[in-house]
């Protein structure tokens, strides 16, 4: 499987230092931080695959140094390490680069950790290799299939498609080169990976219902704060239209025009207490501007215009203050001095007819924007103001750092024109207030699936051994009993005649002599008459029935008289009866050669098949077993030569009964 491998991973590894290439000429900090680990665990992992294990090693140590560092800056509490602290790091690292510029996604960084783990374990079975690989795919199909949803996550899991497409080729080429090895555990690999696997998919599904449950948490109080900053801001321009109202019941009291220190020294404070009002001018019946405060350059090039003329936008607005004697408020027009805002006319009545003048309150909203943005953090949030339903910009602020990918739009009321607020926090501002819980628990929960595997596997293969040892002794025991019967069965050929079962020569010898000092010692030897005949017409297979029908019957006869019935060769068969006087002896001859002849074997002519037995007993002193045998088989010979078909019993001076 090295074959296909290799080539697989030498194409992720030219395309990685392509894409680096190309993401160094775009200046795409984001893919090369991600191109240069996965890089470096294709050159390890194909060296691996040569046979270069130490370059391997050094290959892997740098691309997990890399690895760690980031899943640490994914891990560790805001309060441990800041976001800006881990800035710092990174602009001292990287020149001047944010974290959040290089960082990659944190399924990405745990897909290739758990790649070049698999790597430097070789994706052997019994480390974990097979659930390393199945954890990064797991991860890469998170990945692909956010990928074809979409998302607007704060931090992304998922990698640019080129990236992926690596992390694929990686895996690949792991797999084919692991396959050989996996075979041959494959019932062990079955039985451990499966439960393994399925905790780390829980595990990414519950991770992934927890960032959900987060962003949507950020998300909302983002919409908080926005609205929290609209409603400020109303409740102020509520308050400063009452407070308007009250200037402006201050001039019922007289009957003539103020002068300008006397107009001044009124507006001063509703204008030190709101800081958006472009100025507070007095309007004489015929719309002119008479008085004005502040009483700045720019406002007074709008002493004495005439407003009717000079300002048609607001003409129905200040008609409705100078000759019907109620508030009017224009809508959002071009001011006199060059910026947006809007104009609230108060009437100053004389009486039910005459009207004295008009104060109008110029809003700047570009100062009503300022003064909104300055009750916020300028430099995390773009905050950007809209006439109407958000045609028109009135003004924005946008800070330096990156945005993030959410927008709140508020809508204001001032004085029943309507606005639109639009906030948008930066990305930085957003990670920051992110909980780190999620990834704790993800990273966790795969270390817990990754030691289940392997307190599985080991029990699995401690379970196969123990099997296999079981199985081993089983069969040792059985090759024992096997052993132990062939040896019996050798011992028992030793010593007993293979076709009639019976004792042999030797076990009859040795059972003789272990028997020689019990006397009186009977011996016998018998042999059947003229047995060459029946081999030569009925054939060895009648013949050797001859046999066992002769053993059978010397066999029953001679246990019963407690002694030993053997064959001692051929047709010949002996008898040893220790403890049996030469009468019994005799007795139990008898009997065996009637019991043949009562056997009904018949040679070829149909004469029956008969014994001649010499039978010897030694009553006194020591046995000497040549001499018995020979004394047994003289009688023997006595009897063949008398006509066969007979028994005598020996006599001797030594105790051995002669010829009687």
């Amino acid at each position: 499987m090295f074959r296909p491998a290799i080539p697989i991973t030498g194409g992720v590894l030219i395309l990685a230092i392509l894409s680096a290439l190309a993401a160094v000429f775009d200046g795409d900090t984001m893919a090369l931080s991600l191109l240069g680990p996965i890089g470096l665990v294709a050159l390890a992992q194909l060296a691996m695959l040569l046979r270069r294990t130490l370059s391997a090693w050094l290959l892997l140590v740098a691309a997990l140094s890399f690895l760690g560092i980031t899943l640490l800056s994914y891990l560790l509490p805001e309060y441990w390490v800041s976001l800006a602290q881990w800035d710092r790091a990174s602009a001292w690292l990287f020149g001047g680069i944010p974290l959040d510029a290089w960082r990659p996604a944190l399924s990405v960084t745990l897909c290739l950790m758990a790649l070049a783990i698999n790597v430097a374990i070789r994706s052997r079975a019994v480390y974990g290799g097979p659930l390393l690989a199945g954890i990064a795919l797991l991860l890469l199909l998170m990945q692909l299939i956010a990928s074809l949803i979409g998302s607007d996550y704060v931090v992304p899991y998922a990698a640019a498609p080129r990236e992926q497409l690596l992390l694929w080729g990686l895996l690949a080429g792991q797999v084919l080169a692991a396959l050989p090895g996996w075979r041959a555990g494959a019932l062990i690999i079955q039985r451990t990976l499966w439960l393994a696997l399925a905790l780390a998919a829980m595990v990414m599904l519950f991770w992934y219902q927890q960032k959900q449950l987060t962003e949507e948490q950020l998300r909302a109080q983002v919409q908080t704060t926005g609205q929290q900053l609209a409603d400020r801001l109303t409740r102020e321009i509520d308050e400063h239209l009452s407070a308007m109202q009250r200037f402006a019941n201050f001039w019922t009291l007289f009957d003539r025009p103020p002068s300008q220190a006397e107009w001044g020294h009124q507006a001063a404070p509703f204008h030190r207490d709101f800081r958006y009002f472009l100025n507070i001018a007095f309007i004489d019946p015929d719309s002119r501007v008479r008085r004005i405060y502040p009483h700045s350059d720019i406002n007074r090039q709008a002493l004495g215009v005439r407003l009717f003329d000079a300002q048609p936008q607001g003409r129905a607005a200040l008609s409705q203050a100078l000759i019907e004697q109620r508030t009017g408020r224009t809508g959002v027009i071009e001011l006199l001095q060059g910026v947006p805002g809007i104009i609230h006319y108060l009437p100053i009545p004389l009486d039910e007819r005459q009207t004295l003048g008009a104060v109008a309150m110029v809003v700047s909203l570009p100062l009503l924007a300022d003064t909104l943005f300055q009750q916020t953090d300028t430099r995390q949030f773009a905050l950007s103001l809209y006439a109407g339903q958000g045609e028109r910009e009135l003004l924005s602020h946008w800070p330096e750092a990156a945005l993030g990918p959410w927008q709140y739009a508020a809508r204001l009321d001032v004085a029943g024109q309507p606005l639109e607020l639009r906030i948008q926090p930066s990305r930085a501002s957003l990670v920051q207030q992110l909980p780190r819980h999620p990834a704790v628990s993800l990273v966790i929960g795969l270390t817990l699936a990754y030691l289940l595997y392997l307190m599985r596997h080991a029990y699995a293969s401690l379970a196969r051994q123990h099997r296999a040892a079981h199985a081993a002794n089983a069969e040792l025991r059985r090759e024992i009993r096997t052993r132990t019967q062939l040896q019996k069965e050798v011992e028992w050929l030793a010593s007993h005649d293979e076709l009639t079962r019976l004792p042999n020569r030797r076990l009859f010898l040795d059972t003789l002599k272990a028997n020689a000092e019990q006397l009186p010692l009977s011996v016998m030897i018998c042999d059947i008459d003229h047995f060459k005949r029946i081999n030569d017409h009925h054939g060895h297979l009648v013949g050797d029935r001859f046999l066992n029908q002769l053993g059978k019957i010397g066999h029953e006869i001679i246990e019963s008289h407690g002694g030993l019935f053997a064959r001692y060769g051929g047709e010949e068969f002996v008898a040893c009866l220790p403890g049996t006087p030469a009468e019994q002896a005799m007795m139990a001859a008898e009997q065996i050669r009637l019991g043949l002849q009562a056997a009904n074997l018949l040679h070829h002519d149909g004469k029956p098949l008969t014994i001649s037995i010499g039978v010897v007993t030694q009553v006194a002193g020591a046995v000497e077993l040549a001499s018995l045998m020979q004394a047994a088989d003289d009688a023997l010979y006595r009897a063949k030569a008398e006509g066969r078909n007979r028994v005598i019993l020996a006599h001797s001076d030594h105790g051995i009964l002669s010829d009687s």
